[in-house]
C-alpha cells in the first residue's frame, strides 16, 4: 500500500513539473526511488509474501483425513490428530488448508460429473419434496411426489400429507399409471420405506425394504438406489422437484 501511495504522489508531482530532487525531499524518499516510480507507467501491484506453513509437512495426512470416506475429519479433529504428531501451530492454518482442499475437491467433482443418457423405457426416477401451505387457515405440510422418465423427460406428480411407506407405494403405482407404462428400472433415494441399508462409508451392503421389493416385482420393474452422498445421480427428478 505504501508503494502505491508513493507512486501516485510521485506521478502527480512529476505531472506538475516538480524537479526530482524536490520530489525526493518533499516525500522523504531517495532520488533513485523517485526515478524508478516515474518510469512505472502502471500502478504497482501489491503481492502478499508467501511463507512456509507449519502444516505443510502434514499435508498428506490432512488430505487423507479430509477426502477419504473412511475419515472425513473436520478441522478440529484434524487439529487434535496433528497435535499428537508434534504439530505446535494454531488451528487457523489447518482451516486455510482445508478450504483449498475442499475447493479442489468440488472442482474435480464438477468436472467428473458425466451426464448419462438412457434409452426409452429403461429408467424412471422417483423422489419427493416438502412444502408448507395454508389449508383452512392453517399451515400444513404437503409432499409433492414426482416421477420422471429419464429418456423423454416426461413428468408426473401427485400430492400427499404423509410420506410413510403406504403413501410412497401408492404414489409409485399412481405415477407409473400416469406415465402410461413401467420402466425396466426405478431410480430411487434411500428412505426406509424403500432402502434399509446403503452406506458405503460404513461398509454396509445395499439392502432394500422387502415390501418395496415385492412392489417392484408386482409392477415389473427393478429398484436402483442412488449412491448416498451423491444426489446428482438422480439429477433429472431433483431438478424437476426443486
Amino acid at each position: 500500500m505504501k508503494n502505491l501511495q508513493q507512486w501516485a504522489a510521485v506521478q502527480e508531482l512529476h505531472k506538475q513539473k516538480v524537479p526530482k530532487l524536490q520530489i525526493s525531499k518533499q516525500l522523504g524518499i531517495s532520488r533513485n526511488t523517485v526515478k524508478r516510480l516515474i518510469k512505472l507507467k502502471k500502478e504497482p501491484k501489491y503481492t502478499r509474501a508467501s511463507y512456509p506453513s507449519k502444516v505443510d509437512m502434514y499435508m498428506d495426512e490432512i488430505i487423507l483425513w479430509r477426502t477419504s470416506p473412511e475419515f472425513f475429519f473436520n478441522g478440529t479433529r484434524i487439529y487434535e490428530e496433528l497435535k499428537q504428531r508434534g504439530y505446535d501451530g494454531s488451528i487457523n492454518p489447518i482451516y486455510r488448508a482445508l478450504k483449498k482442499i475442499d475447493e479442489v475437491k468440488r472442482e474435480v467433482s464438477r468436472r467428473a460429473t458425466v451426464r448419462i443418457e438412457t434409452p426409452p423405457g429403461d429408467q424412471a426416477q422417483f423422489d419427493w419434496s416438502e412444502y408448507k401451505v395454508f389449508v383452512n387457515d392453517r399451515i400444513e405440510t404437503v409432499y409433492c411426489l414426482s416421477m420422471i422418465l429419464a429418456a423423454s423427460r416426461k413428468k408426473a406428480l401427485c400430492f400427499s400429507l404423509t410420506v410413510d411407506a403406504e403413501a410412497i407405494y401408492e404414489a409409485i403405482q399412481e405415477l407409473f399409471e400416469d406415465l402410461s407404462g413401467i420402466t425396466q428400472e426405478l431410480l430411487i433415494d434411500n428412505p426406509k420405506a424403500l432402502v434399509i441399508e446403503n452406506n458405503p462409508r460404513k461398509g454396509n451392503e445395499l439392502k432394500y425394504n422387502e415390501y418395496a421389493l415385492l412392489l417392484a416385482k408386482h409392477l415389473g420393474t427393478e429398484l436402483n438406489a442412488c449412491n448416498c452422498y451423491w444426489p446428482r445421480t438422480k439429477g433429472y427428478v431433483k431438478t424437476f422437484v426443486m
